[in-house]
């Protein structure tokens, strides 16, 4: 049974789970796969397969993903893109060519899709990411790019996480944003390419201040989200996660509009809120909310709550109770 639906925010998600012959399939198969993925796909699992699709298209990039049991994509040279490959939970085998690749999980390589026969098989039950980029535009950045095709680029551990983390954020945060955001995103996904693939001088050090700052910036704000219950979360401790000095991360944060100690503020707050509208916690007391959103003086928690949202925390918790608002 082919499935077509909207994934979140309304990235597009085309997928198909069924037995891999019939009209169904071949329908998907050729509508999909063919015209839109200009590659062709085969199982690589006996009985019943499935396959979830994600993409999106961005100004510089498209972004895809795909999970579901063993596959393999095969190219048919309608496409003159150089993609990003990405192994995020299971082993990925590549062939460009002459060239052959094994991408462990959490490592990357590029591929050339405009190689006829070229493919990429999923070796086990899990999920594989790319990002195509305009050949063109990433050999502008990067002149020597063609020759990392089907090689480990995984030499920088923490570059390339954060290349993960960052396209995860896009994958999510993307399709819910302008125009002019979007652009920003696809060129931050540029800007990390080049630093992976290492370019012209003047790309790499426009790259760092550009992109690399960007997916540093979601790294730290993802961290800070995580970790909001707890009340001893410091700028220090930050610094020492994240490797940088707590000055850097001060300047990443006001470069963006907004200071490290807002930026948690109004997080917790925003926690806060969310706690006290949850039917889960109706029995919770006020300073059992504050402490759970991190705050350790609850007349502070109670002072800066009621500057942001224009009442109480109890008058905000008796207003959800009345109206049976959901979490």
């Amino acid at each position: 049974m082919a499935a077509d639906d909207q994934s979140i925010h309304g990235a597009p998600r085309l997928g198909y789970a069924g037995e891999p012959h019939g009209p169904a399939y071949e329908m998907w198969r050729e509508e999909f796969c063919r015209r839109v993925m200009a590659a062709d796909l085969s199982p690589l699992s006996d009985g019943s397969f499935h396959c979830d699709v994600k993409a999106l298209m961005l100004p510089q990039a498209t972004i895809s993903s795909c999970s579901g049991t063993p596959i393999r994509f095969m190219t048919l040279n309608a496409s003159d893109n150089l993609a990003l490959l990405m192994a995020p939970d299971s082993p990925l085998h590549a062939v460009m060519g002459r060239r052959a690749l094994e991408v462990a999980p959490l490592g990357i390589s590029l591929i050339d899709a405009s190689i006829k026969g070229a493919f990429v098989s999923q070796l086990e039950e899990g999920g594989n990411k790319a990002a195509l980029f305009d050949r063109k535009t990433l050999l502008s950045y990067c002149p020597d790019a063609e020759d990392s095709v089907a090689r480990p680029l995984d030499h920088n551990p923490a570059l390339t996480a954060l290349l993960h983390r960052y396209y995860d954020f896009a994958v999510q945060h993307a399709p819910g944003l302008d125009a002019l955001a979007q652009h920003a995103v696809s060129q931050h996904l540029m800007d990390l390419m080049v630093l992976v693939l290492g370019g012209r001088r003047d790309a790499t050090e426009q790259a760092k201040e550009r992109g690399l700052a960007a997916a540093r910036l979601e790294a730290i704000k993802a961290d800070i989200v995580a970790r909001l219950g707890e009340g001893g979360l410091t700028l220090a401790d930050l610094a020492r996660r994240h490797r940088a000095s707590p000055r850097t991360i001060q300047l990443l944060f006001e470069r963006s509009g907004v200071t490290f100690s807002e930026f948690v503020l109004e997080q917790r707050l925003l926690r806060a809120a969310r706690l006290l509208r949850d039917p889960r916690h109706r029995a919770a007391k006020v300073s059992d909310i504050a402490h759970l959103s991190g705050f350790n003086d609850v007349s502070y928690f109670h002072r800066t709550f009621r500057r942001r949202f224009g009442m109480t925390p109890l008058d905000a918790k008796a207003r959800h109770a009345e109206t049976g608002d959901k979490p």
